[in-house]
């Protein structure tokens, strides 16, 4: 693995991402934190300050992990924060389409209870 001439982490394979971080973990930590500001650029100024937002926000919640499975865990809670609770998006996307389908018949509704998101969260 020739690490100069390879640019950014979409140019390594995962194998070659552990080897470079034992070998070399402070070019790995360079290019980790390179691509999270290219991965925080919006098409707006304004989406931009919220990647970078978001970002803070994760990273303050991963310093609190001591080990790698304890970041790993707080990463899994993020995601399914994100995905699964009351603000996360898929209630939302369930919500709006309960309000599409309530649009379209007014005279059947659609429950706006929790009842319609039965998932579990391990």
């Amino acid at each position: 693995m020739d690490s100069e001439s390879k640019l950014g982490f979409s140019s390594y394979t995962p194998t070659e991402l552990m080897e470079l971080c034992r070998k070399n973990p402070d070019l790995f930590d360079e290019m980790a934190a390179d691509a999270i500001r290219q991965a925080c650029l919006g098409g707006t100024p304004e989406q931009t300050l919220k990647l970078r937002q978001m970002q803070w926000i994760i990273d303050a919640k991963l310093q609190k992990g001591k080990t790698p499975l304890e970041r790993l865990r707080i990463m899994e809670n993020i995601f399914y924060d994100q995905v699964y609770s009351d603000k996360g998006q898929l209630y939302k996307l369930i919500a709006g389409w309960a309000e599409v389908l309530g649009a379209i018949n007014p005279r059947r509704p659609v429950s706006g209870k929790k009842s319609h998101m039965r998932l579990l969260k391990k």
